[in-house]
């Protein structure tokens, strides 16, 4: 994932997975992952509370504890980050479940497709690097480091995975993600010793996609809406930053596979771009939604093949073009 300069932050000196403090909180103009700011669209602010958007129809997870004091209906703001932006969004609860600490709204009205986080449909391992993204103390937007702790424990009643990270009053349904942007897990508190920087608890995202009241969240009316609309995103870098053995000036440029519904590119295994003959290697395979960073100097059509985590492979062409 490439890195960002937010800020006026140089990357080496901004938060990220291997460069952060356990226990501290980053607003996102301090933060240098991508994959942060990419989920952070999908946070959204309740009154005491967080919670985020897991479908782009507009469902949203939070606790059941933050239902109990929000009620069945009002309004949250979409990545309230504290520079007046937010988006306001009106919601009305689906389900609700006490055991599990967990609340599932939708958004009501009218409203276009919105940004989500996708939620992990497999178990995580203690060691994998998480963040979580949510309002403590109803501060602006801040994320938190970490790791998976453990997995498989029932704590306080519930079942529950443990990370470190840091949370505070405000977290509480904020999501656990892993290093591609998947929700883990739901964070609900801490552990019975009442710590928050140290072992933190959650309940898995496995758990939340087969409960009773909750279908909507595995629900797909159109299982093939990934086989057709990728596109090829084409984004100039730094321009004219080095010479061709031929003497042209070349730019360097960022290519990404696009799709309008982010579940698609979530569910990306790998991506094998096919590029212009020119260059010295034409073929180059990525991983994931992994970026390709190339230096040319002229537009050019690229064929890109797709293989997608359930085993479906899509190929399309597509211009290459950033300027």
């Amino acid at each position: 994932m490439a890195a960002l300069v937010v800020g006026g932050i140089p990357a080496a000196e901004a938060a990220g997975f291997s460069d952060h403090e356990l226990g501290e909180f980053y607003p996102l103009s301090e933060i240098d992952e991508a994959v942060v700011h990419e989920a952070s669209a999908a946070v959204v602010r309740f009154p005491s509370a967080s919670g985020f958007i897991v479908d782009p129809d507009g469902l949203i997870l939070t606790n059941h504890h933050v239902y109990e004091s929000f009620g069945k209906r009002g309004t949250v703001w979409r990545r309230w980050v504290g520079d007046g932006t937010e988006e306001a969004l009106k919601i009305e609860l689906v389900s609700k479940d006490a055991k599990h600490d967990v609340a599932l709204y939708r958004v009501i009205g009218e409203h276009g497709p919105l940004p989500f986080i996708e939620l992990r449909e497999t178990a995580v391992k203690p060691g994998e690097r998480v963040f979580v993204l949510g309002h403590p103390s109803g501060d602006p937007l801040r994320a938190s480091f970490g790791k998976v702790l453990a997995d498989g424990l029932t704590i306080g009643g519930r079942p529950s995975i443990e990370y470190s990270a840091q949370t505070w009053w405000g977290s509480s349904g904020s999501p656990v993600l892993d290093s591609r942007g998947r929700a883990v897990a739901i964070h609900w508190g801490w552990d019975s010793t009442g710590i928050s920087n140290g072992r933190l608890t959650g309940v898995p995202a496995t758990l939340l996609l087969g409960l009773h009241g909750f279908e909507a969240l595995g629900s797909d009316d159109d299982v093939n809406r990934c086989d057709a609309g990728w596109s090829l995103s084409a984004k100039l870098i730094d321009a004219r930053v080095k010479q061709s053995a031929g003497g042209r000036w070349l730019d360097r440029v960022e290519l990404r596979t696009a799709h309008d519904d982010r579940r698609c590119v979530a569910a990306i295994d790998s991506v094998t771009f096919r590029l212009h003959p020119s260059f010295a290697n034409p073929v180059v395979r990525t991983d994931g939604d992994e970026a390709l960073t190339i230096h040319s100097w002229g537009f050019f059509d690229a064929t890109v093949e797709v293989e997608l985590d359930d085993g479906r492979e899509i190929s399309f062409v597509d211009h290459v073009a950033w300027k």
